[in-house]
């Protein structure tokens, strides 16, 4: 891509995305500890939402659930001042239909399919996105090229299949990692023996609380029907069991493997 572009918030994604394309991000974000340390890795910095939305023509929202509605309404008001078109995304786990007043802004949702239990711009690394799948809920060049430029592949998807489908291969995970965890005692002795297959199926477990609850709670409707889904799944290897039918048994991992080997 060409021309510098904006990241407001440089945590985990919005971070990666600047020490990615470090020469071609300006940030800005809240914390100023954040941006005393995007500054100390060469990364320009703006000095306010207001300063950012108003010199360059495409911006990155990567704020989470719970900040972005305030700061997309400064990113509105910063854009009704500008004399071009400003193209703004963003990278949250769940799409929804945004109400936009400006008609100054392009906006298009996305979500990078990419990420780690850490968070902060400490934990953002260069190269996250290499081979990632990046969702845009509709075409658009200056952020296709953006996504390129990360080393990433753009898939276009409308906001409700997009929903689905993070439901059942994000969300779920989610919801599964903590029950996992919660179905044992604190201080059972199962955790000094849990080893690689235990720690990599709950290790998203380890994201921040209250990032999970935002995205899992924000696609609660598409995450019930995942759940109860997956009770289905619960229930038939529930009953093999019970009945002592080891070829059922053999049979649903069978299943299981084959979509895996098919699929992934």
């Amino acid at each position: 891509m060409s021309g510098k572009f904006g990241v407001i918030g440089a945590g985990l994604i919005g971070g990666s995305i600047a020490k990615s394309l470090a020469s071609e991000a300006i940030v800005w974000d809240a914390n100023p500890q954040t941006i005393e340390a995007a500054k100390a890795h060469g990364i320009e910095v703006a000095l306010s939402v207001d300063e950012l939305s108003n010199i360059v023509d495409l911006l990155v929202i990567a704020v989470p659930f719970d900040a972005f509605t305030e700061v997309f309404a400064q990113v509105q008001a910063a854009a009704s001042r500008r004399e071009k078109p400003l193209l703004v995304t963003n990278v949250l786990s769940v799409m929804k239909h945004l109400e936009v007043t400006e008609p100054n802004i392009e906006f298009v949702a996305g979500h990078p399919m990419a990420g780690t239990e850490n968070s902060g711009f400490e934990a953002a690394r260069a190269g996250l996105f290499e081979g990632a799948t990046w969702v845009l809920a509709k075409s658009s060049k200056p952020l296709e090229d953006l996504v390129t430029s990360l080393g990433a592949t753009t898939v276009i998807l409308s906001e409700t299949d997009h929903n689905e489908a993070v439901a059942r291969i994000s969300h779920l995970p989610h919801v599964l990692a903590s029950a996992q965890l919660l179905a044992i005692a604190d201080g059972d002795q199962s955790f000094a023996l849990a080893a690689s297959s235990f720690k990599d199926s709950t290790r998203v477990a380890g994201t921040k609380p209250e990032l999970t609850a935002g995205m899992v709670g924000n696609n609660r409707e598409e995450v019930l029907r995942s759940i109860e889904a997956l009770k289905g799944v619960l229930e038939e290897f529930t009953d093999v069991l019970a009945a002592g039918n080891d070829e059922s048994l053999t049979n649903l991992f069978e299943r299981a493997k084959s979509l895996r080997d098919k699929n992934l």
